[in-house]
């Protein structure tokens, strides 16, 4: 080895995600795919100005395991650039990436099954030597074990879900431990990876991917992980950026995804990892990724006498060329009718998308409040609740009049 190793960590592009895009007429693509593609490219391109050595992908192409051919050939554009510039990369497959079926071809495997120069695929747990033209780097590939292909069926019969979830984590940290055993046993001056796809325990959930997790899914021990027989740990599965070995080798590190799936995930820093490898650990920056595509939720409290006035001034202040908009406002329901949507779609208009318009009404919580009681008769009391309708107020008297029959009845039943 002539220097320390350069290598990009990246995971989770989820190409296929369309969710928030429209057709582009000029190229017939999702304009989402479009985004992720433009962040993934932007990521690869600075990678490759920093001078690495090798790539690794932690798992999660594409939205689902059969992706579409569309999606595959703007996914094998981003890579190609990294192998024209006779950069190894190193993919493994993701759940997402995972067929239903045993037997069935993984989400990525026709870069194998082709033999694209450059491109390996790992799809079971395995150890490969990757030739960089820094040196050797030892792989090890930890994909994401799904029950029915990582246990023998028979031994989940009769299994509660917590008892497979443990035989699912056992077989993670026993894959994890034997890999580091052979390393120590090779004795060598190879810097090694563990390449992963799964949740390890404590790491922070994107608020997106929190909604959905299922507790039940299988965790990897953080413990396993920091084995000194690896130099740095590369992970994919998580969307949300994080070192869980911050101030230890190796580091376990999450690169999280290089765009913005949901909303939930708008106010998380987006890009991938590039860092430098050597025996006895490694140094690494979390690079941002500029995001084409900006997810602005605008939320404002209009409970005022010029709520219309108030919501337009407040998106005035905010940047929208290219952004896909959400606006919410709180408003009292006795001002709700001053509200012109009209002219917030007008204010709105610069953004690329305007996902919804959310009116929050704020209604009284019960007429028994300390204002309305018993001690006041019923007339004052809907004297009371008229004056604080801004809608009500000029049919005041009308309202009362309308009214008196039934206090009349009430008084009568009051009365007998």
């Amino acid at each position: 080895m002539t220097r320390e190793i350069r290598v990009m960590h990246f995971a989770d592009t989820h190409f296929g995600v369309e969710l928030y895009g429209r057709l582009d007429p000029d190229t017939g693509l999702n304009t989402r795919l479009k985004d992720f593609k433009q962040s993934l490219t932007s990521a690869i391109d600075t990678a490759l100005e920093r001078g690495i050595d090798l790539a690794v992908f932690a798992g999660d192409a594409y939205k689902n395991r059969d992706p579409r051919q569309t999606d595959q050939r703007e996914f094998a554009d981003c890579i190609r650039r990294l192998t024209t510039q006779n950069i190894p990369v190193v993919m493994l497959i993701g759940n997402h990436d995972m067929p239903a079926i045993r037997g069935r071809a993984n989400a990525i495997e026709i870069y194998r099954t082709l033999g694209v120069t450059g491109v390996q695929v790992i799809s079971r747990p395995e150890m490969l030597m990757v030739d960089t033209a820094a040196g050797k780097v030892r792989i090890v590939g930890i994909p994401y074990l799904m029950k029915g292909f990582s246990v023998a069926r028979e031994e989940f019969l009769g299994k509660s879900l917590e008892e497979s979830r443990l035989m699912i984590e056992q077989k993670y940290s026993e894959s994890i431990g034997g890999f580091a055993r052979q390393i120590r046993e090779a004795n060598d001056d190879i810097p090694t990876i563990l390449l992963g796809h799964f949740w390890v325990n404590g790491a922070t959930l994107s608020h997106w991917q929190a909604g959905y997790f299922s507790r039940d899914e299988a965790q990897v021990s953080l413990s396993d992980l920091t084995d000194t027989a690896f130099d740095y740990v590369a992970l994919g599965h998580i969307h949300k950026h994080q070192d869980l070995s911050k101030h230890h080798q190796p580091h376990v590190v999450y690169s999280g995804s290089p765009d913005r799936i949901d909303f939930g995930e708008k106010d998380e820093d987006k890009g991938f990892v590039y860092l430098t490898l050597r025996k006895g650990g490694a140094e690494y920056e979390f690079v941002r990724v500029p995001q084409s595509r900006p997810l602005l939720e605008i939320d404002v409290d209009a409970d005022c006498d010029e709520p219309t006035e108030k919501i337009v001034a407040t998106i005035k202040r905010h940047s929208l060329r290219n952004a896909i908009v959400k606006l919410s406002y709180r408003i009292g329901a006795d001002r709700a009718s001053l509200v012109r949507e009209r002219e917030l779609k007008e204010a709105l208009a610069p953004a690329f998308m305007i996902v919804s318009i959310q009116r929050r009404v704020q209604r009284e919580g019960t007429l028994r409040s300390r204002e309305f009681t018993e001690g006041k008769s019923p007339r004052e009391n809907l004297s009371l609740f008229i004056d604080k309708n801004a809608t009500w107020q000029p049919h005041k008297q009308k309202l009362l009049e309308m009214a008196e029959p039934l206090f009349s009845e009430l008084a009568e039943e009051i009365a007998e």
